[in-house]
């Protein structure tokens, strides 16, 4: 299967899927800073593994290409663990600090649709999808707004004034926008692609007929 084909076990895709082993740290450390937000331990800890998520997401790109390690697999397993990851952090502050809930379903069920829509266009039409910049950008927002949600308690026990401090719903807000704009952008290429006809060619290095696309 093409998917497998090329390096699997890289620097790159274990990046990737570090994230993920951090998700029940982060739900720890996020659930104890809850039950006292007056403390700074948890919120700090809370805070580094946000921070480290967000290197690693960096790193797992940068050593990609680095270090010659772009798969088709790592295509696939970075931004699977994005969303696996940003899906967690988004559940948790929506459960402990009142993150908008029809936000937070707005955004699983537009990374569920990506999933879908991504085996789709790779099992039928042969074309391996890249992510957008929409994306890269909601990834780092989620990070932000994630941070800000969780720092209004200790704001609260600790008397900080600023109205500003306290209204992380503007993050939450601008996130559905760059969800949309995201959106807009994967069903614009979706429905080129679906007007492209497709063509058969020769595979170069199976030697065998394979149906192939014109990527948009």
């Amino acid at each position: 299967m093409d998917l497998w084909r090329g390096p699997i076990f890289t620097i790159s895709n274990g990046f990737s899927v570090l994230r993920v082993f951090l998700l029940p740290f982060f739900f720890w450390t996020v659930s104890s800073y809850a039950e006292k937000p007056e403390t700074l331990e948890y919120l700090i800890y809370s805070m580094i593994l946000t921070a480290l998520a967000v290197l690693t997401d960096f790193l797992d790109g940068w050593t990609a290409r680095k270090w010659n390690q772009a798969s088709h697999l790592g295509r696939y397993v970075d931004p699977v663990c994005d969303k696996i990851v940003t899906i967690g952090g988004l559940f948790l502050i929506q459960r402990y600090f009142g993150f908008p809930l029809w936000i937070l379903l707005v955004y699983v069920v537009r990374e569920v649709a990506g999933i879908w829509f991504g085996l789709f266009l790779y099992l039928k039409r042969g074309i391996q999808g890249k992510p957008n910049l929409w994306g890269k950008i909601g990834v780092g927002w989620v990070a932000f707004s994630v941070l800000w949600y969780m720092l209004v308690p200790y704001f609260k026990a600790n008397g900080y004034e600023g109205e500003f401090l306290y209204r992380p719903d503007l993050s939450a807000y601008l996130l559905f926008f760059i969800l949309l704009g995201g959106v807009v952008q994967y069903a614009v290429s979706y429905w080129q692609i679906l007007l492209t006809p497709e063509t058969v060619v020769i595979d170069p290095e199976n030697k065998r007929q394979a149906k192939t696309f014109r990527q948009i």
